[in-house]
């Protein structure tokens, strides 16, 4: 309802979460660009705006405590905005909790039919894609892809060179989010008990007619990865409506 605020689901829970964690240095004019003006661009020391590519297969969503969703696929493509300094306390079973990093985002693809349609009907921006696959193994070289639309001229895909750490390092990481969108603008802090596995670079592909293809920094990027285990992440949702 116009004015009022909606907030279904006002929480999502995803456990077990095989992640890639890549992030891209990018013109900050093109970046600004993308997203509306009430928010800016955090620009970095070398100059560059930055640029996230997070796909993840959850062996489990729960939606409000209540709506078991099973396994799911999902890529979030997001751009860094400037923020406020922020550490949350550490979760338990934690070494450290991360700053806070603030994104604008673009719609969350899933590979659910029903967890977008639920994600439409709380007004959080979502969409349909065909295959979310994260790749295999992360020692050494792993592939993955997004096929987003009907053809293969809406596509995703990447290759990551990884060198596993001796041990993990389980951290707290927090990440607030926002859209806008028609009459509604969204926000969402992500609080996760993260395990990176290693770290490694990352060569990106994508077709022109592609999400990642359509934000104007080119078809071809390369940046650096981790590959994650997420043990948990709880994502706190507000939907507004003006």
């Amino acid at each position: 309802m116009k004015g009022g605020i909606f907030s279904f689901p006002s929480v999502m829970d995803i456990y077990d979460v095989t992640e890639m964690f890549s992030r891209y240095y990018v013109d900050p004019d093109i970046a600004q660009q993308n997203i509306p003006s009430k928010w800016s661009v955090k620009i970095h020391d070398n100059g560059r705006a930055l640029l996230l590519l997070m796909v993840q297969n959850c062996n489990k969503m729960v939606l409000d405590n209540l709506i078991n969703m099973g396994s799911v696929g999902m890529s979030h493509i997001w751009i860094e905005l400037e923020g406020p300094h922020e550490v949350v306390t550490p979760l338990p079973g934690t070494n450290k909790s991360l700053p806070t990093r603030y994104w604008y985002i673009l719609p969350h693809q899933v590979d659910s039919y029903l967890v977008s349609i639920l994600f439409k009907l709380a007004g959080v921006s979502s969409k349909i894609v065909r295959n979310v696959s994260v790749g295999g193994d992360p020692n050494g070289s792993r592939l993955g892809e997004v096929l987003e639309g009907g053809s293969d001229n809406e596509k995703y895909s990447w290759e990551e060179i990884i060198q596993l750490y001796p041990n993990p390092d389980i951290v707290t990481g927090s990440q607030r989010f926002y859209r806008k969108y028609g009459v509604r603008e969204s926000s969402a802090h992500a609080r996760c008990e993260s395990h990176f596995l290693g770290d490694g670079t990352v060569n990106l592909s994508a077709t022109s007619d592609s999400m990642v293809g359509k934000l104007g920094f080119g078809t071809s990027l390369n940046g650096v990865t981790n590959p994650v285990w997420v043990k948990h992440c709880r994502v706190k949702y507000r939907i507004n409506y003006f």
